[in-house]
């Protein structure tokens, strides 16, 4: 997605705003769309070309509600606006798809392997990727950081998972044909299937056999484990460790890489064209800063479960609300200077991982990757200009970079 900085008193005519449509987001101004909503229509309803409508919270504090207040807004018909039009089938089963008291359950134990106490053994494997991904930049060539460090998510979601190497990238194409299918990178229109569906089923038959090969072959990875653990006394079911397998993937894919590529094009333009790291770079402080400026996932989608009001505005039972992650983080009543990328920004409340039960399961693996790659960066690169214009990924759901060649000096 394009990063602007529209001016403080900017518009967009409201009937001009169509918050589905992908070419928004590379080449149109999603910021000041969102803006626009901010100042004049902070809950705002869209009519899609099927007919069917949703709502758009913009504000932070609005946006916060509806993440936090799973008794009135659920997650389980559906979490993105792909998935509007259609029940969703993985209710009930995946965690991310499932309201409390069962989510809870799921993410008691899901949150294992995750956890603030086992996130630091991983360091080595991500430092250890990042420095081998540095090395084709070192021979003077124009460097591609974006394909480069797509992988960096999904190779360490891998080593969780015990997956083969060579499965890194067929996987990570299924993974962004999923969530992105009107990219041209990795849609097929006109195929019999929808590219999303496909991929989703493709994904889905591969945790198939690596379920079975588990279940002869036990070991200590994040597949054995989802095997081994009890939700409420019980065993998943084969759908549920499918579901959420696809799940532990697709969360793979759509943070940490964006959140650096987002970092590297907001330096160049601050600068003048030539990129470079500060000094003395607070780097905890840099990464929450990084987050809320890239805001990776633009929305999550939410049923109201009975008939409500946001902001004033009545909404019924059954409606769809969009709760917009990315323009909650640049809302003005919540940060100041928010079109301004701010290493020492403090406080720095942004929701780019979501909240409520429903935050991001991956949080401090994120952030553990974010810590080091922004520390071998800084210490690797003087500085750094693009070789040509980033190449944005074709979606409404991430804000992501698919291409973005540097030329970079080393120190």
């Amino acid at each position: 997605m394009r990063i602007t900085r529209p001016a403080e008193d900017m518009r967009i005519p409201l009937d001009d705003i169509d918050l589905a449509d992908t070419d928004l987001y590379i080449k149109g101004d999603a910021h000041l769309v969102w803006q626009t909503l901010r100042a004049e229509r902070p809950v705002f309803h869209q009519v899609l070309e099927s007919g069917i409508g949703f709502w758009a919270v913009t504000r932070r504090e609005d946006v916060y509600r509806v993440l936090s207040d799973y008794e009135t807004f659920s997650s389980e018909g559906g979490t993105a606006l792909a998935m509007i039009d259609a029940p969703d089938p993985a209710a009930g089963l995946m965690m991310q798809s499932t309201d409390p008291p069962q989510h809870r359950k799921f993410r008691e134990q899901f949150s294992k392997p995750f956890s603030p106490r086992a996130v630091p053994g991983y360091s080595d494997f991500v430092q250890s990727f990042i420095k081998q991904s540095l090395e084709p930049a070192r021979d003077g060539e124009v460097w591609d950081v974006a394909s480069t460090f797509v992988r960096l998510p999904m190779a360490v979601c891998a080593m969780l998972m015990g997956l083969p190497d060579e499965d890194i990238d067929p996987l990570l194409k299924l993974a962004y044909a999923s969530l992105a299918p009107d990219d041209p990178r990795y849609s097929t229109r006109g195929a019999a299937k929808p590219t999303a569906s496909s991929a989703h089923y493709e994904i889905m038959g591969y945790f198939g056999k690596c379920i079975a090969h588990r279940r002869k072959n036990r070991s200590d990875d994040l597949i054995s484990f989802l095997m081994s653990i009890d939700i409420a006394g019980r065993r998943m079911t084969d759908q549920e460790l499918l579901s959420n397998c696809l799940s532990l993937l697709l969360g793979a894919v759509v943070t940490t890489s964006h959140v650096i590529n987002a970092t590297i094009i907001a330096l160049t333009e601050q600068h003048g064209g030539e990129g470079y790291w500060p000094d003395a770079m607070p780097t905890p402080a840099a990464v929450e800063e990084a987050l809320r400026w890239a805001s990776p996932v633009t929305h999550f989608m939410r049923r109201a479960r009975h008939d409500t009001e946001i902001a004033g505005q009545k909404i019924a039972a059954g409606e769809a609300v969009t709760a917009w992650i990315a323009s909650a983080n640049r809302d003005e009543r919540a940060f100041d200077r928010p079109y301004e990328l701010d290493f020492e920004r403090t406080p720095n409340r942004h929701i780019a991982f979501g909240t409520g039960p429903h935050t991001c399961l991956g949080s401090h693996l994120a952030r553990l990757m974010l810590r080091n790659s922004f520390t071998e960066l800084c210490a690797a690169i003087e500085s750094f200009e693009l070789a040509e214009k980033p190449v944005h990924l074709a979606s409404n759901e991430i804000a992501g970079v698919v291409s973005l060649p540097l030329r970079t000096k080393f120190r």
